[in-house]
């Protein structure tokens, strides 16, 4: 069954982006009456039933919920990839794991420091809608890793680096609320910003002691993080 990021218009009706409700017209001819897999990405999924198709616009009421997925309370930021292929990689498998939030940082030792965030977002949509996602994650737009942790951040959070000291492993962490991971570039973050997230009252992550790539650092973390959850 197709799925659908939908717009509501009340508690039980809704409609299509302009894209979208081309796509199901002309591309997939989908006819009134057919049923379409919805969800307005906070989280829950509907089944919904097509009841008017206009030029622009197709409309839907919804049936029942298919689906709640909760909000998982992971925050990565990340440290881009010099290659943009990798990094659009880790974008989409994150997004079909389940995550909060994804922040875009750049540090001393980025080689990347551009980033498209609008087709960040239509990767992000494109497998949110494959994977059936109930729960859209939000992109934020790029900033310098100092300026990023100005901003207003949440009690857990951590840094994953090469740094030596005590770290706390994926274990330890509390899965019933928000935590935030900070991500490195290939040459990992300077001793400089790593100091000022310590300062910050970020904590070492562990995340074992092999060297990992910064997208696979990421979605390793995101996996770990979902497994348990999941057991809760």
């Amino acid at each position: 069954m197709n799925h659908f990021l939908a717009i509501p218009l009340d508690d039980l009706h809704g409609y299509l982006s302009e894209s979208d409700s081309h796509h199901a017209e002309r591309v997939l001819r989908l006819q009134i009456g057919q049923k379409i897999s919805v969800s307005y990405g906070k989280g829950k999924v509907y089944l919904a039933e097509i009841i008017r198709i206009n030029k622009k616009s197709v409309q839907f009421k919804v049936l029942e919920i298919r689906r709640h997925q909760s909000i998982n309370e992971l925050h990565l930021a990340i440290a881009p990839t010099k290659s943009n292929d990798r990094y659009e990689w880790f974008l989409e498998k994150a997004t079909e794991l389940g995550i909060k939030r994804i922040s875009p940082i750049i540090s001393e030792h980025s080689e990347r420091k551009v980033l498209k965030r609008e087709r960040g977002l239509r990767i992000i949509e494109a497998a949110f809608k494959q994977s059936h996602k109930g729960f859209l994650p939000q992109l934020d737009e790029v900033q310098s890793f100092s300026d990023f942790l100005k901003s207003e951040l949440p009690k857990q959070r951590l840094i994953a680096t090469l740094n030596e000291g005590r770290k706390v492993s994926m274990a330890e962490l509390d899965y019933n609320s928000e935590c935030l991971i900070l991500i490195g570039p290939e040459g990992d973050f300077s001793q400089s910003e790593t100091k000022l997230a310590l300062d910050h009252n970020f904590k070492h992550l562990d995340l074992g002691s092999e060297v990992l790539r910064t997208e696979t650092a990421a979605l390793q973390s995101v996996g770990i993080w979902n497994y348990e959850k999941g057991k809760l």
